[in-house]
């Protein structure tokens, strides 16, 4: 399908089609991406989602339901009749939920993305570890284990504390921090009841059979032993271009500590250390991934000049503020960008370090329904040059606590930016986030 650009607008010659594959948060991201569809004139969305909605039918061209994301070979059946009939010109498969499926479609009608033996690497931590190991890439210590008498042995190596971790975990469920030896029989208790229900391990069970892809492990009964890396907090973000990897730079997370694994915060860019090495290690992540074709967000621990992969994923982050927060050294807007390589389009690469920024988060980490937020007009009126912010929930919504999967704690964000440090950016952000009238009543 042949494209053009002409101020700022792409266009095609004939109508092309998009396949949106299981947007990550739903209508959220859904408005995302039909508000950038807009610079590319000739281009049809259609929506394949397990749960559409009324306002998703408003957005999108076309909308095709899907079984949930467990029942993958099922929806991709669905979906291999359906592009038989219609082959799409490029699928955005940017979510944790559609990166398999979109990965085994990509490589049957020979589409933009990513290849099948990169996506089943960014998914099954095992391997992932495995690969990262052979290529030299610092890991934590890592083992398999199905027992709890697996997890004590392990700890004499390994040391306290230790991470328990379902081999595809995912949004930080299944993932479990073993402080001492007394604790290590009920933490291996409940990770080998909550296996064989977890939505994610059917997910890979069943890549793994419409794929015809041999996992390495079990993951109805195994599951990830590894050693606790403590450090600063980092990640890179950016997209895996044919030649090699682009990176946005280095983001350093600001972490829960009770409960943990969650995110408060983040500086844009990291100001802890040299962010060079850690984007060479970046770069040598992504090659050995093989990753191609699509986004990428890459955690790290940081030591001295010690540098460890935590995980690697294939898709675009989308935590809240994200595009606002790149956007400021990017210039660019990354959810149009992933959108062009999936129809093959390179997108225009920008890096402008004038500018510092940060995010900081509004967590609520119990039980809760949201009573009362501020309005639009009132968030507007404490926005200024350099700061702004965003409600991530609404009147009426539930919040659960962790450990519960479907935890999600952010309510609200801001960003804010600085000339010389992310740090006082970080300050800033984080005074006007917690600023905020939000009234979250207990249940």
């Amino acid at each position: 399908m042949a494209c053009k650009r002409a101020a700022n607008v792409i266009f095609f010659s004939l109508m092309a089609a998009l396949l949106v594959l299981y947007p990550a948060y739903g209508s959220v991201s859904c408005h995302e991406i039909s508000r950038w569809v807009e610079g590319i004139e000739g281009l049809k969305l259609i929506l394949a989602d397990d749960g559409p909605t009324d306002s998703d039918v408003d957005i999108f061209d076309e909308v095709m339901e899907l079984p949930p994301p467990q029942n993958l070979a099922e929806s991709y059946e669905l979906l291999r009749r359906w592009c038989d009939k219609r082959r799409p010109d490029g699928i955005f498969l940017q979510s944790e939920r559609g990166l398999l499926l979109g990965a085994l479609l990509v490589r049957e009608f020979g589409l933009k993305g990513p290849s099948v033996e990169a996506a089943h690497i960014c998914s099954n931590k095992y391997l992932q570890r495995v690969t990262l190991s052979r290529a030299g890439i610092g890991s934590p210590l890592f083992k398999l284990a199905e027992s709890a008498a697996d997890v004590h042995r392990l700890a004499n190596d390994f040391g306290f504390p230790l991470v328990l971790k379902c081999v595809i975990s995912t949004m930080s469920r299944l993932v479990t921090l073993v402080s001492s030896r007394a604790d290590i029989d009920s933490a291996v208790a409940k990770m080998l009841k909550a296996l064989p229900k977890s939505p994610d391990v059917a997910r890979l069970l069943s890549f793994a059979k419409a794929g015809k892809v041999e996992l390495g492990c079990d993951p109805k009964r195994q599951f990830l032993v590894e050693s606790f890396l403590a450090g600063d907090m980092v990640e890179t973000d950016g997209l895996a271009l044919e030649g090699g990897a682009f990176t946005f730079g280095v983001t350093e997370q600001m972490q829960s500590v009770a409960p943990p694994f969650f995110i408060e915060g983040y500086l844009f860019p990291a100001e802890c250390s040299d962010n060079r090495p850690i984007e060479a290690v970046s770069d040598a992540t992504i090659k050995a991934v093989g990753l191609r074709d699509s986004a990428f967000s890459i955690e790290m621990r940081l030591q001295g000049n010690d540098i460890r992969i935590i995980e690697v994923n294939g898709r675009l982050g989308w935590d809240d503020g994200f595009s606002e927060m790149f956007q400021v050294r990017t210039r660019q807007e990354r959810i149009l960008q992933a959108l062009q390589l999936s129809l093959g389009i390179r997108p225009e690469l920008v890096r402008d370090e004038s500018l510092f920024a940060a995010l900081a988060y509004h967590n609520c980490y119990y039980n809760g329904i949201v009573e009362d937020l501020p309005l639009r007009d009132e968030l507007a009126r404490l926005e200024c040059d350099g700061l702004k912010i965003g409600l991530s929930t609404h009147r009426g919504a539930r919040f659960v606590a962790p450990p519960n999967p479907n935890a999600y704690p952010h309510a609200a964000w801001a960003l804010a930016t600085h000339p010389s440090s992310s740090r006082v950016a970080y300050q800033l952000a984080r005074r006007a986030v917690d600023g905020l009238d939000i009234t979250i009543k207990r249940i």
